[in-house]
């Protein structure tokens, strides 16, 4: 008969991942010394660029500390938001994502499915910070000292635009005192893959001096695939269609390389310089997404996708003492994003209207070819500081960005269907070439004054100077002269334009008791503005220029667009320190919403502003001891997003002007879910001679939510829940994690097209119903193992 001793359960709990197991085993010796272990994380932020705690920041901000993320497995940015409530991430993969980072804080996106594909012409919703430097790539969360959620603008504390939020990665520094390092191991298998999931990395920390010292972090992952494709198409040496459908397993493997590494000098006790690089790679086959005709794991694509990406960062940052009171700051940095996507287009063409000119192509098979390019020098100095009762920042910000992108569709036996030599390359259907130019100048700050220890009011101003041009060309080869100028078909428009503005920040908190504080925010934010270089038509003269597929001049520019963020909160402790809070309620107001979007006639990417839109919801977030070794964090947020005025896209042909309504007041924001919650139990003890055996139970809901605006391109996509557990075994200097993520293997979706789109007839090919919609869901069940060592 075999007796359950301590040893039995521990490990039988591990396995399970149950963190009440381990509560079971908890003596009365190990609670004090898991009280002190379990009490609740103090995070040491700069959110207000200048060090405080979360409780004493006088608006929302959530936060993440290294050690948190390192036992919870948080090492990239859809596992980070699925435990941080109001962080909302389009999840599309790592490739789509890969080019539009799909982040949206409260409610304030207007993208609709589909458009990840596309390059921006403008920044992101929310900002993106790695240290000092702004980005807009997702990257993997390695070596780093804390993340910081800051919701709400920030357009008077930092120099990138924020329009609803910005979000922090801060990494660890080099440290002078001691050579120390942690080498990192992971093996997992997840329920639909014959492959293994592996991830391994090392970080060291060298000190060469008292002054300078050198860190770095080298990490390597490897995904293994669990879409399976049974549509394939061959293709003979000329790329031209066999007629054989064949059949892959696995297909959407993932492989990332990332490195970085930092040296750091201190001169003087007065001056602070810091130097780093940081690299990554991705190497991406394949989709998350399935097909809604098929069941399970399983896609109708007929070819596999392959997304490369190569990012690197390089950032000096100085930070000098000025007298006593006042901190001077200088960043630079300059950052390239450079991507190439190979996608299968071939549903995207054969169920549009102009198809019928192609019907008869052999097999309908398309391959899109995206290759996209963005360098940016960021200048950033401010200047902190205090003086009595009053606190002050001053800032000047520069940015100069070059942005190109190059889109080719190949149709796979166009030539030799319609007898033709192309003329610009064998099968090329469609190339569309983007080259943008965006300079930004700022000046910022902010000052609060100290009414009482207890009162404080805080006001900021922003005022900045921005110059954009935009150019964009397509050529359409097989329509030639029908469709454009020449044997190419070609057509093309540019334009530039200067925008500038003046935003506002008005603060104030008061301290109840020490336990408690209240506050009210108004603060603005914004996203530039620019031009498309889309190809119109001067309807001011009679003659029809741009070509067949010549735009209406709306598409030329778009405008910037702004918000304005009212939030009311309280924030503090209760149970003398065991119960921490934050409660706040908002309300945005937002101007000319900027989305991604595709012309009537041409089809051209462009940006594109709505009229009006609001966001109005509320967010809680608590950590509490239970027990002196049970700890529960739980956060919700309810979010209403919506268009307040009716949206119209125009157009135009033969000279004739005309609109037609894309969604009306009253039509909720895609991709912006009503509920989120997230929630953790965490239970820790300690047993068999100081084992620390640290069990969580993760929970992750995301509430429904669509796709897009009108019916016909239009998805709904249920509500997922999620859950996540862990056992994390540490000794001395050896840490052992369990782990297992969708806990419950569920299939949720994450994103969609439409249904209605991929359904019945077409020109050409006919297919079984839905096969190529796509439907991206969560990655399965996933078990495994990691282990950690440090020195």
């Amino acid at each position: 008969m075999l007796k359950l001793s301590k040893v039995n359960v521990a490990i039988g709990c591990a396995l399970l991942g149950l963190p009440l197991c381990s509560l079971a085993q908890s003596t009365p010796s190990d609670a004090s010394e898991a009280k002190e272990k379990n009490s609740l994380e103090v995070i040491s932020v700069t959110a207000t660029r200048r060090e405080t705690t979360i409780q004493e920041v006088p608006y929302s901000i959530s936060a993440y500390g290294g050690d948190s993320l390192e036992e919870n497995g948080i090492t990239d940015f859809s596992t980070l938001a699925r435990n941080i409530p109001g962080l909302t991430l389009n999840d599309v993969g790592r490739g789509k994502n890969g080019i539009s980072n799909g982040i949206f804080i409260r409610g304030i996106n207007a993208n609709a499915a589909g458009s990840e594909n596309f390059g921006s012409k403008t920044d992101p919703a929310v900002s993106v910070y790695l240290g000092e430097t702004p980005m807009s790539a997702n990257l993997e969360i390695r070596d780093i000292n804390r993340v910081e959620v800051l919701r709400g603008p920030q357009s008077t504390l930092y120099g990138s635009g924020s329009l609803s939020g910005t979000l922090r990665y801060i990494p660890n520094k080099p440290q002078f005192d001691e050579f120390s390092g942690t080498v990192t191991g992971k093996v997992a298998q997840n329920a639909e893959s014959d492959g293994t999931d592996f991830d391994s990395d090392i970080v060291l920390n060298i000190p060469l001096s008292d002054t300078f010292a050198v860190r770095g972090v080298v990490a390597k992952l490897h995904n293994a695939g669990y879409i399976d494709a049974d549509y394939l198409e061959g293709l003979d040496e000329n790329n031209q269609p066999t007629g054989e459908v064949f059949s892959r397993t696995d297909i959407n493997e993932e492989d990332v390389m990332m490195a970085r590494i930092a040296a750091r000098w201190v001169p003087s006790a007065e001056t602070d310089i810091l130097l780093s690089h940081a690299y990554q790679k991705d190497e991406i086959k394949g989709s998350t997404a399935t097909s809604e005709g098929l069941e399970g794991y399983n896609t109708g694509a007929k070819m596999i996708g392959d997304f490369e990406r190569e990012v690197s960062i390089t950032s000096l940052v100085i930070e000098h003492e000025l007298g006593d009171s006042a901190m001077l700051t200088s960043s630079t940095s300059f950052t390239s994003n450079e991507a190439e996507n190979m996608h299968d287009q071939s549903y995207g063409y054969s169920y549009q209207n102009f198809w019928q000119y192609y019907a008869g192509v052999p097999r309908e098979v398309v391959r899109g070819i995206k290759s996209y390019k963005t360098d940016t020098f960021t200048q950033e100095v401010r200047i902190t500081g205090s003086l009595d009762s009053i606190d002050w920042l001053a800032g000047g910000y520069y940015a100069d960005q070059d942005y190109d992108e190059t889109a080719d569709d190949y149709i796979y036996g166009v030539d030799i269907f319609y007898g033709m030599v192309n003329p610009a390359a064998p099968d090329l259907g469609y190339r569309n070439v983007q080259a943008t130019e965006f300079t930004d100048r700022a000046v910022f700050g902010e000052l609060t004054y100290h009414i009482s220890d207890d009162w404080q009011v805080t006001g900021g101003l922003r005022y900045f100077d921005q110059d954009f041009y935009a150019f964009q060309s397509v050529i359409l080869p097989p329509c030639g002269p029908y469709c454009g100028e020449g044997a190419l078909g070609y057509s093309s428009g540019e334009g530039e334009r200067n925008f500038t503005d003046t935003l506002y920040r008005l603060n104030t908190s008061y301290d109840v008791d020490l336990d408690t504080k209240v506050y009210f925010n108004i603060a603005q934010g914004f996203r530039h503005g620019g031009a498309n270089g889309a190809p119109v038509d001067d309807l001011s003269t009679e003659l029809v220029e741009g070509g067949v597929y010549a735009e209406h001049p709306d598409y030329l520019y778009f405008n910037p667009d702004k918000t304005t963020n009212y939030e009311v909160g309280t924030k503090g402790m209760l149970l003398d320190g065991e119960l921490n809070y934050s409660v706040a309620v908002f309300y945005i107001d937002w101007q000319d919403p900027i989305l991604n979007f595709s012309t009537p006639n041409g089809g051209f990417p462009i940006m594109f502003n709505a009229d009006e839109a609001e966001s109005k919801g509320a967010e809680v977030e608590i950590n509490a001891l239970l027990t002196d070794s049970l700890k529960l964090n739980l956060g919700w947020s309810y979010t209403i997003a919506e268009l307040t005025k009716d949206f119209y896209r125009p157009n135009v042909a033969n000279g004739e002007e005309s609109q037609a309504m894309v969604a009306s007041a009253g039509d909720v924001m895609p991709g912006v879910p009503k509920h989120t919650v997230t929630a953790s139990l965490l239970h820790s003890t300690e047993f068999m001679d100081g084992i620390s055996v640290s069990s969580r139970l993760g929970l992750s809901y995301k509430g429904s939510f669509i796709t897009g605006y009108d019916e016909r391109n239009a998805d709904s996509i249920s509500s997922s829940l999620l859950l996540n557990a862990s056992v994390v075994f540490s000794k001395d200097d050896w840490s052992v994690r369990i782990f297992a993520d969708n806990l419950a293997n569920r299939d949720d979706m994450t994103s969609s097209a439409s249904d209605e789109v991929y359904s019945g007839e077409k020109f050409g090919l006919q297919y079984p119903d839905q096969l190529a919609d796509p439907a991206y869901r969560v990655r399965p069940r996933t078990i495994g193992l990691s282990a950690s060592y440090s020195f």
